[in-house]
């Protein structure tokens, strides 16, 4: 069946037009749900409304009592309220998708998605679609956050622990030292002098990197910021691969449900251009527009860009050739979750024995270093 995208071609069009630096690219991306235009749903809420909607709609129910018991059973006032004006709206003859874009909880590529499922007669697969798409977006986020959280958090008890010693423990033995006026081994005096360092200009840091961090957050947004951000994100060593990894499979994912929902190739790339929120793929994406309206196959335009992978492109090529770009994207989106959810894994064991030792080589070279003193003067005394 034939759909007529003419209707809101203006819109995606506006929306593709929105300057990319509007989309955040930090590590928040990987920690946050999907909101892409301020006071959406989340990637969970989401996830939960279409999976609950194509469950009723199968059940044989009409949308409007679907809606209303949806409605009866939602806990939270506000979400229920939102059910409730979808389904008021579509009483005085508004069609899903519009009583849904009306609501400003959803963003233009659900609203588009689901316009085509109700012209097409597809909207429980399209709702299942939806469901399973922010599942993996979900899943995408909590890799990333069990890969990173750990190692932040130890290497930030490591910090604290070292700067208690260095303020601490170290000026105490310091005193002792100077009293004794005696010649002192390289390393405790290594250890003295950084302990000197950071009482005389920890004072000063502290502020100054509230300063700096202030300072980037409010240039979170910026495409120059984004941009720096982005590169030392793939760089990281260990993590660099899984973070890439990770995008690549929600742009890939993000193909597949909207190539799945007959969204042609050019609109798409505009939508996923605002899903993805990453900045290398952003800007390669406003490339790609501009020569696939020229004429160019998808595969060669992707191949110019060091972000997708020499696989990933060849691929792709063939999904166009045999017109099963939709099915090649579903695989390239698996495959690569599936070797970050591994590769997550590998890390995971590997990182938490390695921070470990790490850390108690740290404490414990600062402690013997200030004990060494002691250990060489009852040496000269026996």
């Amino acid at each position: 069946m034939s759909i007529d995208l003419s209707e809101y071609n203006k819109q995606v069009a506006t929306s593709i037009e929105e300057p990319t630096s509007k989309s955040t690219d930090i590590f928040g991306w990987l920690n946050q749900d999907i909101k892409l235009f301020g006071n959406q749903w989340s990637s969970k809420k989401k996830e939960g409304f279409y999976a609950e909607l194509a469950v009723l709609l199968k059940a044989g129910l009409d949308l409007v009592t679907t809606l209303e018991m949806m409605e009866e059973n939602e806990p939270k006032e506000k979400d229920r309220a939102v059910i409730a004006q979808i389904k008021t709206t579509m009483l005085e003859g508004a069609m899903f998708s519009e009583a849904m874009g009306k609501t400003e909880r959803f963003s233009n590529y659900e609203v588009f998605s689901i316009k085509i499922a109700e012209e097409s007669g597809k909207l429980i697969p399209i709702l299942e679609t939806l469901s399973e798409y922010y599942k993996k977006s979900i899943a995408y986020r909590r890799l990333l956050i069990s890969a990173l959280s750990y190692p932040i958090m130890v290497i930030g008890v490591s910090m604290l622990a070292l700067l208690f010693l260095l303020n601490f423990l170290v000026p105490l033995f310091g005193d002792i030292y100077a009293r004794l006026d005696q010649e002192l081994p390289p390393v405790t005096q290594f250890i003295i002098s950084c302990s000197e360092f950071v009482n005389t200009y920890l004072p000063w840091t502290i502020p100054g990197l509230l300063v700096i961090g202030i300072l980037l957050y409010s240039q979170r947004k910026s495409n120059k910021f984004r941009k720096v951000w982005s590169a030392i994100q793939i760089k990281i060593p260990i993590f660099g691969l899984l973070v890439h990894q990770l995008y690549l499979a929600r742009f890939a994912e993000a193909m597949s449900f909207l190539l799945s929902a007959k969204v042609p190739v050019l609109q798409a790339l505009g939508l996923v251009k605002k899903m993805v929120a990453f900045y290398p793929i952003e800007a390669s994406i406003d490339l790609i527009e501009k020569r696939i309206l020229k004429g160019d196959a998808l595969c060669d335009c992707l191949a110019d860009f060091k972000i997708y992978p020499p696989r990933m492109v060849a691929l792709i090529k063939v999904g166009e050739e045999a017109n099963q770009l939709e099915a090649m994207f579903s695989k390239l989106a698996e495959q690569y979750s599936d070797s970050a959810e591994q590769r997550t894994k590998l890390l995971s064991s590997m990182i938490e024995p390695v921070l470990i030792v790490f850390l108690a080589l740290v404490v414990g070279l600062v402690l013997v270093s200030m004990y060494l003193p002691i250990f060489k003067l009852v040496t000269n005394f026996g």
